[in-house]
């Protein structure tokens, strides 16, 4: 059995009760084992992204054990996954033992994935005032790691938080995760190499490092973390993605093919992420204007469960990239038709046309659509300022630097840092420009 990266699934006990269990199945004997050990099995055949095994398991745990804990907590998870709050219900109100932690966590997640997080938080404030103080440290990991699941990042640090905190891998972990989700990039960054100073084989640990370092646009870092976890698994496919999203921002597009491909491979068929592997695949041969491939594997996706307009306004952008311009409008125009003139469709498409070098057509269209969406529409004000910048229109340019700067920092700061010193806050970019243009 390979390295999966985790302590557990790669400990000796659990891989020979997986292993006893797997024989059992072969011969038709299923083992009579515990309802946690069936559920561990479940839980490792989902992380192994092996989602019938997994459904095998549990439903066999539950054959066995219909009102245990672990079984229903499973399916109650798998349930939520899928929207289905009545059934993810029903399957906890079958768990016996009402005063297990688990049950008590998954009422709290079924408020979560209604968007109740007050009620949820105000329901896990009361649980936690029955904890003993020995349980208090654990106690606030798992709810942050609950927390950490529904993206709720701001409440798993405000849990974080109420710990005393230790030294611990675990605690470590939660942390950098938990600061990574709220986009403190740099702080999760070292707190993932202290980590790996412990553990310099943990492809775990390198692949979360790869990711701080892609998000803080440390491309060429990324790329090198993700070869350290390929070499501890050459198939491990997050390694292998996280690479070839490293190089396709480095403008590699060679190698990043191969990676992908490498990837793709390993990749489970079903896989949701693999629309983003064709598409990104699409616009590496579109760079290197093998424009036939592109298009090839844009139409993979088809058969994929994958957002048709979307689809169709990549499909414009690599046409248009490719010199291709009436098959480019024709593309578009399908795009809009079927989004309903939806402002954030239009918003792409002439964001297109300013990534192809088209900036008096961006311009224009810029100009037109500002005039038709809600004056609170708050995207697009920095893609105009930066079409702006390139025209010489220096007084539209600050205008919408201003706006841009006002009402949506995080694209100004995305879309024009390149003007700006690199440390410099985004809300001070609109004086700083206003004093380098007196000069």
């Amino acid at each position: 059995m390979k390295q999966t990266g985790d302590d557990y699934f790669d400990s000796k006990e659990f891989r020979e009760m997986l292993d006893n269990y797997e024989e059992s199945v072969k011969s038709g004997h299923p083992l009579f084992m515990d309802a946690d050990d069936l559920a561990d099995i479940a839980d490792y055949y989902h992380f192994m992204n092996n989602p019938q095994q997994a459904d095998e398991t549990i439903d066999y745990a539950l054959s066995l054990y219909p009102n245990a804990t672990q079984p229903n907590v499973f399916k109650a998870r798998e349930a939520l996954t899928e929207g289905d709050i009545d059934t993810a219900q029903q399957y906890v109100e079958q768990i016996d033992n009402k005063d297990d932690p688990d049950y008590q966590y998954m009422q709290a997640e079924l408020l979560i994935a209604q968007n109740r997080i007050d009620e949820a938080d105000e329901y896990l404030r009361q649980y936690f005032a029955t904890i003993p103080p020995e349980e208090y440290q654990d106690f606030v990991m798992d709810v942050s790691n609950i927390y950490m699941d529904y993206g709720v990042n701001d409440k798993a640090y405000e849990w974080i938080m109420r710990s005393k905190g230790d030294n611990s891998n675990d605690f470590m972990e939660l942390m950098a995760r938990t600061l990574f989700g709220l986009g403190k990039y740099k702080d999760s960054e070292r707190i993932f190499n202290e980590l790996l100073d412990r553990n310099p084989y943990s492809k775990r640990y390198w692949n979360a490092l790869a990711s701080a370092q892609f998000m803080n646009e440390d491309f060429s870092g990324s790329v090198t973390s993700s070869e350290y976890a390929i070499a501890i698994d050459p198939e491990d496919p997050e390694g292998l993605l996280s690479k070839a999203n490293g190089l396709y921002r480095l403008g590699n597009f060679e190698e990043a093919i191969q990676y992908y491909e490498r990837y793709e491979k390993v990749c489970e068929p079903e896989s949701h992420i693999l629309v983003q592997v064709y598409q990104e695949l699409a616009l590496c041969y579109s760079s290197l204007h093998q424009l036939d491939k592109a298009i090839d594997y844009l139409d993979k996706t088809k058969a994929l469960e994958c957002d048709m307009t979307d689809l169709l306004v990549l499909k414009g952008h690599i046409y248009l990239e490719n010199d291709h311009i009436r098959e480019a409008e024709k593309a578009f125009k399908d795009a809009i038709i079927r989004s309903d003139n939806a402002p954030f469709v239009l918003l792409r498409i002439i964001v297109s046309l300013y990534d192809n070098k088209y900036l008096t057509a961006s311009y224009s269209m810029f100009k037109k659509f500002f005039t038709m969406v809600d004056e609170n529409f708050n995207e697009g004000h920095a893609y105009m300022a930066l079409c702006c910048w390139d025209l010489g229109y220096t007084e539209e340019f600050m205008t919408y630097l201003r706006i841009a700067v006002d009402r949506n920092p995080y694209e100004a700061h995305i879309v024009l840092k390149h003007l700006f010193p690199k440390d410099m806050e985004t809300k001070d970019y609109y004086h700083y420009m206003q004093n380098k243009l007196k000069k």
